[in-house]
């Protein structure tokens, strides 16, 4: 029963028991003659009887507050109690193998992973013991747009609904612990669409936002995965929001948005502005809101409203290098080997005004000087590097780099008969080798392999998807220069590793690790794995 109806039936029983009592006191009796007459009262005043009536009803009502409390109390009691009892009742053991749960490699280990795991197993085994233990008595749940859910035994009776909803009809059958670089640390990703974030205080659970992945579009920069806006870099853009509005122009409330998950401040009680930014192509502008925490200085919510055509591209402001030119010695190697006059010097060869003889002069030349010197690799004696031109038959190609022999008979793989020094600098050479195709020219759905390598920090500024971005967070890591570590397992034999950032538009931006094993000098074998830092995709298909 409603606690509200207890009170109004307590209060309602409380006045007509007064006025009952008036009622009664009004008959005559021997006992009140008796006690009249004993202290010569001869009767009662109308003014005696409204007063003692209305004294009766005030004596009442500090009873009423205990009993409110006691009321709430039980009634709050029996609420928890008949939900953990029906949990416990309908959990139906569930076929693990019906449902992906996973867990991204290199999570942190810290309370954002532990809950994003713990709800998961939640949501799909239905025992949500070990998740309410996380949870604090005020938690709230933000449902993006919609509502927001208070306190720990609404917030349970809701992800419990949830679950019946979704999980155990299989609506939903794909869970992933993943990174949101957005804050830096653990969330729960569901279907590739949904995000579950949390903000946890003293071990406990006191915010968990249920939101979008993107806020709009797949092209713009509202991921909740990727790395947020800067605002010192993105302040020219900002005016005052005069209204808020959807991507349609329809009004929107700035209630039940992105709370700062840092400090736990509510989305209408953050700073709101308009903000007129050009976009990933500097083609257009991208018309959006964006919410800053006044108290954390960072920006909590960035949501495109609609992108407008630019009159004049040259009316969009060109920052300068945000970020140093910090490099290392791999970096200077790679920017002399990888340099525009190299890539550029193959692309004029495939201008159709070239002549044949003179295009396969261009092509030799360049793999002549193929590897700049002095190099810590080189090719076996009797074979030398060969450059391919991309094919304009079929449906794309690249630039091939192949070993070959005296007869022009090309190696199986591009490490056969070459020989590396295992060191540093000799690995490192060998990755930019294998690699060279990736920035030298290609054709249609050659395209997809095109990189930009990250070999000094301000080269995030020349991509333009990153240039508003706060990647001070990919720095401290250690995620963005190029790495590389040599050791030695036995009698000439190493293993080798190099980890190197790179853009693809079709990507974002990436880090690998390639694992080499090298034995006298030669590569036995080779892996390689990949972690995407920031996600993105131009939108264009060839």
């Amino acid at each position: 029963m409603k606690t509200w109806i207890i009170i109004a039936i307590y209060w309602s029983v409380a006045v007509g028991a007064t006025y009952c009592i008036r009622a009664y006191n009004d008959k005559k009796n021997r006992l009140k003659i008796a006690a009249f007459k004993a202290f010569g009262i001869t009767t009662t005043s109308s003014l005696w009887k409204r007063i003692g009536t209305h004294a009766s009803i005030v004596f009442l009502v500090p009873l009423l507050m205990p009993v409110i409390i006691i009321v709430f109390l039980i009634d709050k009691s029996l609420k928890h109690n008949k939900m953990k009892k029906k949990m416990k009742t309908e959990t139906e053991p569930q076929e693990v193998k019906k449902y992906v749960a996973k867990m991204e490699e290199n999570l942190p280990n810290d309370i954002f992973t532990q809950a994003s795991k713990v709800m998961m197993d939640a949501l799909i085994f239905g025992t949500f013991d070990s998740f309410e233990s996380l949870l604090d008595d005020k938690v709230e749940t933000v449902l993006y747009r919609l509502k927001t859910i208070k306190g720990k035994t609404d917030v349970l009776a809701y992800w419990w609904d949830w679950r019946k909803r979704f999980v155990t009809t299989k609506k939903v059958t794909n869970f992933n612990v993943v990174v949101s670089r957005y804050y830096s640390h653990a969330c729960l990703r569901i279907e590739e669409v949904q995000l579950i974030m949390f903000q946890i205080e003293d071990g406990k659970i006191v915010t968990i936002v249920s939101l979008p992945e993107r806020l709009t579009s797949p092209y713009s920069d509202d991921n909740m995965l990727n790395y947020p806006l800067e605002y010192a870099r993105i302040k020219r853009y900002l005016a005052p929001l005069g209204e808020s509005v959807d991507k349609d122009g329809n009004p929107m409330p700035l209630t039940d948005r992105m709370p700062c998950l840092d400090c736990g401040m509510e989305s209408q009680d953050l700073k709101w502005y308009s903000i007129r930014i050009p976009d990933w192509s500097y083609n257009r502008w991208q018309i959006g809101q964006v919410s800053i925490c006044p108290q954390c200085g960072r920006i909590v919510e960035y949501k495109e409203v609609k992108t407008e055509e630019s009159d004049d591209e040259k009316d969009v402001p060109i920052e300068g290098s945000k970020y140093s030119d910090k490099g290392n010695a791999f970096s200077e190697y790679a920017e002399k080997m990888y340099s525009e006059d190299c890539v550029s010097f193959l692309e004029n060869a495939m201008d159709d005004e070239v002549v044949p003889e003179l295009r396969e002069v261009v092509r030799k030349a360049f793999a002549d000087n193929l590897i700049p010197q002095p190099s810590e690799i080189k090719v076996e004696e009797g074979y030398r590097f060969e450059v391919t031109m991309p094919s304009n038959e079929g449906s794309g190609d690249i630039t091939h780099i192949r070993i070959v022999d005296e007869e022009g008979n090309a190696t199986e793989t591009l490490t056969d008969h070459l020989v590396v020094n295992a060191t540093e600098m000799g690995v490192w050479q060998l990755y930019l080798l294998e690699n060279y195709h990736t920035v030298l020219p290609t054709v249609w759905h050659g395209g997809y392999n095109r990189c930009e390598y990250i070999f000094k920090e301000s080269d995030v500024d020349d991509i333009m998807p990153l240039k508003y971005h706060d990647l001070t967070a990919l720095i401290k890591q250690k995620k963005l220069l190029p790495f590389v570590e040599v050791s030695k397992e036995d009698e000439d034999s190493y293993v080798a590793f190099v980890d190197c950032t790179y853009w693809n538009n079709w990507k974002g931006l990436a880090r690998e690790r390639v694992t080499y094993k090298i034995k006298s000098g030669s590569v036995v074998s080779k892996t390689r794995n990949e972690e995407i830092l920031f996600q993105f995709h131009c939108g264009v298909w060839y």
